[in-house]
């Protein structure tokens, strides 16, 4: 599958970001949240893409859109991915940011609140080989020894392992199926280590919002395949 990366106009590469849809919606709606107050400069675009576009103020997002303010750019997948596209997509971005000239990658994810093992434990990190190498900022402790990242966050911290690219995963603790207190621990935990403020008061809000529009999207995309079999099978 051939992924495209259309850039609108040059910006900064030295911080890269993104995050999915995974466990309390921690990577996408931290991803999100960033996002919204920063320039939009770009957009990728592939085959097998969610056939889904909506109004977001008075613009249309996109389905995965490049996002730039101050040393911080990244990609927000605005409709998640569907399976069949995960590992070319992946792929893609690993490649594209890792010839880019991006300095270091930081990813976004949520672990299940389950595996907590103390009432004050907020966060477990995870980070290549090349990350530790490089001397970047290292605060938290590590993902323990039998717990997995899973899906496009884990593949993607594999292919920036074999790439030898520097990245670091954050993975705060998510309660909820939409968790904007986890997100929260998320970019507050980046703008300590990388020096970057973000303003996370509204962050409520936004997690609702995204709930509701993903489980809408999801619906959907569940109709639209039942058509389409229906379609083949009458």
């Amino acid at each position: 599958m051939k992924v495209i990366f259309n850039i609108l106009r040059p910006f900064p590469k030295e911080i890269f970001v993104t995050g999915f849809h995974g466990v309390g919606l921690v990577g996408h709606i931290a991803v999100k949240h960033l996002s919204r107050y920063c320039d939009i400069v770009g957009y990728v675009r592939y085959k097998k893409m969610p056939p889904i576009v909506a109004y977001e103020g008075d613009r249309l997002a996109l389905q995965s859109e490049i996002f730039s303010c101050g040393n911080v750019a990244g990609v927000v997948n605005n409709y998640g991915l569907v399976d069949d596209a995960i590992y070319d997509f992946v792929e893609a971005l690993t490649n594209w940011v890792v010839r880019s000239g991006f300095k270091l990658a930081v990813l976004f994810g949520g672990l299940d609140g389950r595996f907590r093992r103390e009432p004050g434990d907020l966060l477990r990190i995870a980070y290549t080989s090349s990350y530790r190498k490089l001397g970047y900022p290292l605060e938290g402790k590590r993902l323990e020894q039998g717990l997995q990242i899973v899906g496009p966050l884990g593949l993607l911290l594999s292919h920036f392992e074999m790439s030898g690219f520097p990245a670091l995963v954050i993975l705060p603790y998510a309660d909820k199926p939409a968790d904007p207190q986890a997100a929260s621990v998320a970019l507050e935990h980046f703008g300590r280590l990388f020096g970057v403020r973000v303003d996370t008061s509204d962050l409520r809000q936004l997690a609702e919002d995204l709930e509701r529009e993903y489980t809408e999207v999801r619906r959907q995309l569940e109709e639209a395949r039942k058509r389409e079999e229906s379609h083949y099978y009458i």
